[in-house]
């Protein structure tokens, strides 16, 4: 299922290498085919790939350059596809129940202690 992830990263306008190393960081995530940098008042990450993790790849980029806010995860259809996208999906299983395995909880011995005098306090 390709997918595209909008990625906001909060950097200074000038700072061509902070765009360098965002670009480095999004393409070699498995699956990124194509990222691209929206300017305007904070650039804008825009990445299109199959199977891409966004929330690794917010990590990352967090963890290089600062601070990256992870805005929206859209998937798209592309442009030979069935009319139908619901025809396409695959068929989630439904969980099922977990059962225990068929052996026996093991049993403990239990022994019970009698006090030989009832009537007298145990405790003295």
């Amino acid at each position: 299922m390709k997918q595209k992830v909008i990625i906001k990263l909060f950097m200074d306008r000038n700072d061509q290498r902070s765009r360098t190393k965002a670009f480095k960081i999004a393409v070699s995530q498995p699956g990124v085919e194509s990222a691209a940098i929206q300017g305007g008042e904070n650039y804008q990450l825009e990445i299109v790939g199959e199977h891409v993790d966004p929330v690794v790849l917010t990590n990352s980029l967090r963890k290089k350059l600062g601070q990256a806010e992870l805005v929206s995860v859209v998937s798209v259809v592309a442009a030979g596809s069935d009319a139908n996208p619901e025809a396409s999906k695959p068929v989630r299983p439904q969980p099922q129940p977990y059962s225990y395995p068929d052996f026996a909880v093991p049993q403990y011995q239990v022994y019970e202690f009698r006090d030989p005098n009832p009537a007298c306090c145990s405790i003295m």
